[in-house]
């Protein structure tokens, strides 16, 4: 465990931007503070920080919305409700009619509600119009469909997710776990419905959302994700990390420090430099998702190619 102004302290001192028993004044400090922050988000990234890695169980689905504390794909001004009762049941104000307020109702497929003022003798109150669509559907009516469609499911501070696995019973005891291979965003369209991959795109911080093949699997079967948690903390946090780690970051962020305000002479900086690499490389830790894949020639579950697998490059020899 490390207090973080005292790991700001020891990276300021060794690179002789302030002296042990000198204050740090306010501007290097938070200058320290955000460099840190960076150091452990890149490190992070690169899951070298063992102790953000966790996983979660989510239930059966093609289209994961991951969230936290925001929720951006939702839309400020749009609502959705499960049936027409609970859209009756919204009070509508002036402010939802000048913020152009659409919602969509499960219940009431291709039917679009947006906001009408009406004139009455006590003056002007608001309700729901109707409006039927058809395709080619309005943009923002097709994001609101596509998030009506989603599993929504709260996950606290995922930084990065790492990797999808099918859980294939429900009981712990007889679990199998399968994993899935991950392609680019831009490639997904073209693997087949019953292809063995997933994709994503993170919205926000925190915000994610995951996409499955409908017919990979059949059955009762669960998802798993194994992700990296972000790390939230202030100048007054203590760091409960593993102290090997400690030096990792003293001497990462020392060498940040150096480059941002110039103390020590070439060869001093290359030692330092040398240093941060023999410490990244004592804690790295293999994984299998790191190394490069010449060749995958099956996904999974079973050692056959479908064939939008074999249609979009599965196999190969690179």
């Amino acid at each position: 465990m490390i207090n973080v102004r005292e790991l700001i302290r020891e990276s300021v001192t060794r690179v002789n931007i302030v002296p042990r028993r000198q204050a740090i004044p306010g501007d290097i400090l938070e200058t320290s503070f955000n460099l840190l922050k960076g150091v452990i988000s890149k490190y992070n990234a690169d899951n070298l920080l063992t102790w953000t890695q966790n996983s979660v169980l989510i239930p059966k689905a093609t289209r994961i919305h991951i969230y936290d504390e925001s929720d951006v794909i939702k839309g400020q001004y749009n609502l959705y409700f499960d049936t027409n009762d609970e859209r009756e049941a919204y009070v509508l104000t002036e402010e939802d009619y000048n913020n152009d307020i659409w919602s969509i109702v499960k219940e009431s497929p291709n039917i679009l509600f947006k906001v009408m003022p009406v004139g009455t003798p006590e003056g002007t109150v608001y309700t729901w119009q109707a409006i039927p669509v058809s395709e080619p559907y309005p943009q923002r009516y097709q994001e609101m469909l596509d998030y009506q469609n989603m599993l929504h499911f709260q996950v606290r501070d995922v930084a990065k997710i790492n990797s999808i696995y099918i859980v294939t019973a429900p009981n712990e005891e007889y679990r199998e776990y399968y994993p899935l291979e991950y392609v680019n965003h831009t490639e997904y369209d073209k693997y087949s419905r019953s292809s063995r991959v997933y994709t994503y795109t993170q919205k926000s911080e925190g915000e994610w959302v995951i996409n499955t093949k409908p017919n990979f699997m059949n059955g009762d079967y669960r998802i798993k994700m194994t992700y990296n948690e972000a790390m939230e903390f202030d100048l007054d946090s203590d760091l409960y990390i593993p102290d090997n780690y400690v030096e990792l970051l003293i001497v990462a962020l020392a060498h940040k420090l150096a480059l941002q305000y110039p103390r020590l002479d070439d060869a001093q900086m290359t030692r330092l430099q040398q240093e941060v690499q023999v410490l990244v490389d004592n804690v790295r830790t293999p994984k299998a998702e790191d190394r490069i894949l010449n060749r995958s020639d099956y996904f999974g579950i079973d050692c056959q190619m479908t064939q939008g697998q074999l249609l979009a490059g599965n196999g190969i020899i690179f």
